[in-house]
């Protein structure tokens, strides 16, 4: 039986190595983000109407017993 390779089992790698491929995924990252930033927004902005876990509830603007309309 075949055991994969944990894949966050990164190996020793050189100071030099680790600071480029960081600042490579920083600049990625950043570089994502502000490409598809519309989509990204719009996603989450759906998702979190669609399961909202505190819905703003509407409140009526007066009240027909104590503030009758005229």
């Amino acid at each position: 039986m075949y055991d994969r390779p944990h894949p966050f089992a990164f190996p020793d790698m050189p100071d030099e190595a680790i600071v480029a491929i960081d600042d490579f995924l920083s600049d990625f990252h950043t570089r994502f983000q502000n490409y598809y930033f519309a989509q990204l927004h719009r996603y989450y902005h759906d998702e979190h109407e669609e399961n909202d876990p505190f819905p703003q509830l509407t409140l009526p603007l007066f009240d027909p017993i104590y503030d009758p309309p005229f």
